[in-house]
């Protein structure tokens, strides 16, 4: 694979912080910087995702009822115990 130049005009905190990354992963800005883009363009060609990919137990979240005042009032007695 060979390698190119590329020039481009970022905003200087965004360049920190892509610094900061390669330091801190003892890589350097270049490197970094590539795969930053790569999983971008990676990101962007994947954006249909099925709902078979993301759950792969097929598991379901169930929905937690809010409690009802007759609950809070309870709870709030007992935490009033504990005192």
């Amino acid at each position: 694979m060979s390698t190119a130049v590329l020039n481009v005009k970022i905003n200087s905190e965004l360049k920190e912080r892509i610094r900061h990354y390669a330091e801190d992963n003892s890589e350097t800005l270049s490197s970094v910087t590539e795969k930053l883009l790569l999983n971008a363009l990676n990101v962007q060609d994947n954006i249909e995702v099925d709902e078979q990919d993301i759950d792969s137990q097929h598991t379901q979240e169930e929905n937690t009822p809010a409690l009802t005042d007759k609950e809070i009032k309870a709870l709030r007695k007992f935490l009033k115990k504990r005192k």
